[in-house]
């Protein structure tokens, strides 16, 4: 059987780099990212993307277990040669965005190159090649262009860089880094990117000890300030989320001992952030937030366990503030949520069932289904507008550690009356 260490690491997010323990419990899985193999960039000639057929046939069956939503879209792959190199991949809601070690001066560790391919090209391209060789860019998020990341050396000291390219640039800037102290957290920061606008959270150092802080750059000068700040041996701010001015935020306060926390969920506005933010929920294990046209959406660990460990889904409802459980089905359990136009997704602790959740429709969709006792997997999968990326493992494919697979998901307009 294909080994599939390292796509399974996303069960332990990038964030989590360096992080102390931050609960008493552990995620069900804690699996290793191992360094990818190093193939050359695909000729112009290729193709880097595959549409995969309707109907699956003898040897080929890349189309088994699709039903529903899944028979409704058309599901492309990105070449293997090149998808073999990768170790991040997000959508941008227009392009995939992908981190990878295809060059012949990577060391054996390293994933230093930022790349993008958009649906229709030949090839992806290379946006930014990164003159530090043996670092590795263990963070993306992009929107429509714009685009955030955050690298590191693979050598172990106390660093990262966080940066933010934005639309039609050469060179990213470099918003962020850390301090280099030993007694300065070292998690990679959470960050969210919207249009004109990045938000992330990150440790430093300060007068009175390291803290956490929540920032913003904005165009055009893409100055950074800070917008709060606590010491971070009390609170840590957590995963940023945004949508239009609305701004949501986690903060995680912790015991004395740091053996349990208390994570509050935050609502700000990008027009006053001067103004006291309001809390969303009263369970103390929100985390993981995503601003949606349909309500705020978060996720909860069960009593206990860790904010990075599997949950279940909730929304608060803007008019009435009153909060609900969300169908996440056929899934109890789910991690990573994202959010794009119409739909939301996320990893599911069943890796051989891929749905996503349906806000037009307010219904939890299937996409593929699998054998439970079978090896085909369906790991991080990732959406932002209409445009949605996961990983499809198939030990049968030979020589293949697995596929990026993308696909258009239909547009939030197209249940509406009198759509086409």
């Amino acid at each position: 059987m294909v080994s599939t260490n390292r796509w399974l690491a996303a069960a332990v997010a990038a964030c989590l780099v360096g992080v102390a323990a931050c609960s008493v419990a552990t995620p069900t899985a804690t699996l290793d990212r191992s360094p990818l193999s190093a193939t050359t960039v695909p000729r112009p000639s290729q193709t880097a993307a595959t549409t995969i057929s309707p109907e699956p046939s003898p040897s080929d069956t890349l189309n088994t277990g699709r039903i529903g939503l899944g028979t409704e879209i058309t599901a492309e792959r990105l070449d293997l040669e090149f998808s073999d190199t990768v170790q991040e991949f997000v959508s941008d809601g227009v392009s995939l965005l992908l981190t990878s070690r295809m060059a012949d001066d990577v060391g054996p560790d390293g994933v230093p190159d930022l790349w993008r391919f958009t649906p229709g090209q030949k090839s992806p391209e290379l946006l930014w090649r990164n003159p530090e060789r043996n670092h590795t860019i263990v963070k993306v998020v992009g929107d429509v262009g714009e685009i955030g990341f955050v690298d590191m050396p693979v050598t172990g000291e106390r660093a990262w860089n966080l940066w933010f390219l934005p639309r039609h640039a050469d060179e990213p800037i470099l918003l962020d880094q850390h301090p280099g102290d030993e007694d300065v957290p070292s998690a990679v920061p959470s960050f969210v990117v919207q249009e004109g606008t990045i938000v992330w959270t990150a440790f430093d150092r300060g007068p009175a000890g390291p803290v956490s802080q929540l920032l913003i750059a904005q165009a055009p000068s893409w100055e950074p300030r800070v917008v709060r700040e606590l010491l971070s041996k009390d609170a840590e701010f957590w995963f940023p989320s945004l949508l239009g001015p609305e701004l949501v935020y986690v903060e995680a306060h912790y015991s004395a001992d740091r053996t349990s926390d208390e994570r509050r969920l935050f609502l700000a506005s990008l027009m006053a952030l001067d103004q006291e933010p309001r809390r969303l929920d009263s369970s103390g294990r929100a985390t993981m937030p995503l601003v949606t046209q349909s309500g705020i959406l978060w996720k909860e660990a069960d009593p206990g366990f860790s904010m990075f460990n599997w949950g279940k889904m909730y929304r608060y409802d803007r008019e009435t503030g009153s909060v609900s459980t969300l169908d996440t089905s056929p899934q109890e359990y789910v991690n990573y949520p994202s959010a794009g136009g119409r739909f939301v997704a996320w990893e599911g602790e069943n890796f051989t069932r891929f749905g996503v959740y349906d806000l037009v429709r307010d219904e939890a969709r299937m996409i593929e289904r699998h054998p439970q006792d079978g090896d085909v997997w369906i790991l991080r999968p990732h959406i932002h507008g209409d445009l949605i990326v996961w990983l499809h493992i198939n030990p049968s494919i030979s020589g293949s550690m697995g596929e990026i697979r993308y696909a258009a998901l239909p547009h939030a307009a197209a249940d509406r009356p009198g759509a086409p």
